[in-house]
């Protein structure tokens, strides 16, 4: 038995004797260093305060090699960088971040045609002003032989230390819609003359939480104040619209609302998810029926990536009004929800669709980037549940992106699709800049 015990212990130090010394190697390649400072390259555009405050770290810092790794992605995912390289420099035992940066002043040219009316938007922003991560825009919009309207905006995407999101929007519109029957022949049109003020505020609701840490919770407030003058009709309409009755009607909505985010981005795919809920009152005056009514919204993003040049992309919306007003009215087809539809084929104050994408690079290179698109698309919509569900509008088709990786977003974009409804059959194209849908999105 003595023999035995000495045997084994023997054996146990002649194996810790081979194990500790590669334990211990390991323990000081992933253990936690002490960084005194910052240096930052290749930051032209980039304000370098801004990236120090961005990146959420007080120096110095004991930071671990998988710290100095979450830094990267978060740099990475404000989606300004082209390429983030981070290391901490051995001899001045600094963190050094080598940025190659984006242009991040991007044109805005899209539109809509093939049914309905036409729709051409024209404008320019900056995702990044002042190297702040501050986006200010400016875009014109013309529906037909409409006059033209203009939206302004400011936002903070990534406030906060890239944990909160605020911003401003300033529209005047002057909209003309087509409205439909099931069969798709139109039925009338209205004209809108509308200007609203959209404010919102978002805050982490955990402030406190590691600033390198992927997830952000959020939670604010959505205020909006909008005037409508009164339409003009051609036509029998089949809205079904609480129109303004006086020459001018005013909404006033206050939603609260909560965000779950951890998506990132690596040379230009995105792989996470983006959740957000708003609920609140919609207050209507000078319209048919005014008062107090419900307003809510769902809206998520999920994208996978399953190899390095495949992205597969799912986008949900789901909104219901307890009134149908203008501005709480959603209209399906068009440019922004299903692709292959005339805008405005179906709406309602109770409205569902989703997107589901696959894209794949099939040709890369430094400066250019050509990706095909394979997609699905389906919505209902309707003055309420039962009458939403009486009919599925859905559409699938394809198309092309060409992309310089260089260009902050700079993406031009074809989709056809072919679309059927109970008694619809049709297609259409959609020409723009920017994917189909984005988590975020200039508007």
């Amino acid at each position: 038995m003595k023999f035995l015990l000495r045997h084994t212990f023997a054996s146990s130090l002649v194996l810790a004797g081979f194990l500790l010394p590669g334990a211990w190697a390991f323990a000081i390649q992933a253990g936690v260093r002490k960084v005194t400072g910052l240096q930052v390259h290749g930051a032209v555009r980039s304000d370098v305060q801004w990236l120090q405050d961005y990146i959420g770290i007080d120096f110095p810092a004991d930071l671990s090699d998988l710290d100095v790794q979450r830094i990267r992605q978060k740099l990475m995912t404000a989606d300004v960088f082209i390429d983030v390289q981070v290391r901490v420099d051995e001899e001045t035992s600094e963190l050094v971040v080598d940025v190659d940066e984006k242009w991040t002043t991007i044109p805005v040219i899209r539109g809509a045609y093939g049914g309905g009316t036409p729709l051409l938007v024209a404008g320019v922003y900056d995702m990044h002003a002042y190297g702040r991560l501050l986006t200010l825009g400016f875009e014109t919009k013309k529906y037909g032989t409409a006059p033209t309207g203009f939206t302004l905006w400011a936002k903070l995407p990534r406030a906060a230390g890239g944990k909160g999101n605020t911003g401003i929007e300033i529209w005047r519109d002057f909209r003309r819609r087509s409205y439909y029957d099931s069969a798709g022949e139109m039925t009338g049109k209205l004209g809108f003359d509308s200007a609203y003020v959209r404010l919102y505020h978002l805050v982490p609701l955990f402030p406190e939480a590691d600033p390198l840490a992927p997830e952000i919770f959020q939670a604010g407030i959505e205020l909006l104040s909008r005037r409508d003058r009164k339409p003009t009709v051609d036509g029998k309409s089949v809205a079904n619209l609480n129109l303004p009755e006086r020459e001018n009607a005013w909404e006033h909505r206050a939603l609260a609302s909560l965000v779950f985010d951890n998506l990132s981005v690596e040379d230009q795919q995105l792989e996470g998810h983006r959740l957000m809920f708003k609920s609140g009152l919609s207050k209507g005056e000078g319209i048919e029926t005014p008062g107090l009514s419900n307003y809510s919204e769902a809206e998520g993003f999920s994208f996978h990536r399953p190899s390095s040049d495949l992205n597969i992309a799912i986008h949900a919306y789901l909104q219901t009004a307890g009134s149908p007003t203008i501005s709480n009215v959603f209209h399906l087809g068009g440019f922004d929800s299903i692709r292959g539809f005339p805008d405005g084929i179906r709406c309602g104050a109770v409205a569902a669709y989703g997107n589901l994408e696959v894209r794949r690079e099939a040709w890369t290179s430094k400066w250019l980037k050509i990706a095909t698109v394979a997609f699905v698309d389906a919505g209902v919509a309707g003055k309420d549940f039962q009458d939403a569900s009486e009919d599925l509008f859905r559409s699938a088709g394809g198309g092309f992106r060409l992309s310089i990786p260089k260009v902050h977003r700079l993406v031009f974009r074809v989709d056809y699709a072919w679309g059927r409804s109970n008694d619809l059959s049709t297609s259409g194209i959609s020409l723009g800049l920017n994917q189909f849908f984005q988590p975020y999105k200039p508007l």
